[in-house]
C-alpha cells in the first residue's frame, strides 16, 4: 500500500471571515493606490499626498504579500499585492523626487499651465531639467 502525503492547506480550507478580511485589506490598498496616483495630479503642496499614500500602500502591500505566503491566500491576492507594491513604489518615488526638486517643479508647473504649443511645452521640459541639474551641487552649470 502506498501512503499519500498529508494534504497541504489550500485556499478552500480558509474560513470565510479570513478571506473577507484580506479582501477588504486589498480594497484599502487599492484606495491607497488611487490616492497616490491622484496626488501626483494635484499642485505641489498637495502633491505630497502621493508620497504619504504611496508609502502607506507600500507598507500595506508588503504586509499582504507576507500574509499571502504564510496563509496560502488565493493567487489573485498575490497579484494585487505585487501590483500595489510596484505602483505605489513608483508613485511614491515620483512624489519624493518632485519634492526634492521643489523649486524646479513649481516653475515647471507654472510653465506647463501657460504653455500653448508643443514648442513651448518642450521649452518647459528643458527648463525643468536645467532647474533640477542646477540644484545639485557639483553638477549644475
Amino acid at each position: 500500500m502506498s501512503t499519500t502525503p498529508p494534504a497541504t492547506p489550500r485556499t478552500t480550507d480558509l474560513d470565510e471571515t479570513t478571506l473577507r478580511f484580506y479582501g477588504r485589506f486589498s480594497g484599502w490598498l487599492v484606495l491607497a493606490l488611487l490616492l497616490s496616483y491622484l496626488g501626483l495630479q494635484l499642485p505641489l503642496p498637495w502633491r505630497l499626498l502621493a508620497v504619504v499614500a504611496g508609502v502607506a500602500g507600500l507598507a500595506g502591500a508588503i504586509v499582504l504579500l507576507v500574509q499571502c505566503l504564510r496563509r496560502r491566500l488565493p493567487v489573485l491576492m498575490h497579484i494585487s499585492a505585487i501590483a500595489v507594491l510596484l505602483c505605489c513604489g513608483i508613485f511614491a518615488f515620483t512624489g519624493v523626487s518632485q519634492a526634492i526638486f521643489w523649486e524646479a517643479t513649481e516653475d515647471f508647473d507654472e510653465c506647463r499651465s501657460s504653455a500653448l504649443t508643443e514648442r513651448s511645452m518642450n521649452r518647459c521640459l528643458l527648463d525643468y531639467e536645467d532647474g533640477m541639474l542646477n540644484s545639485v551641487p557639483g553638477i549644475g552649470r
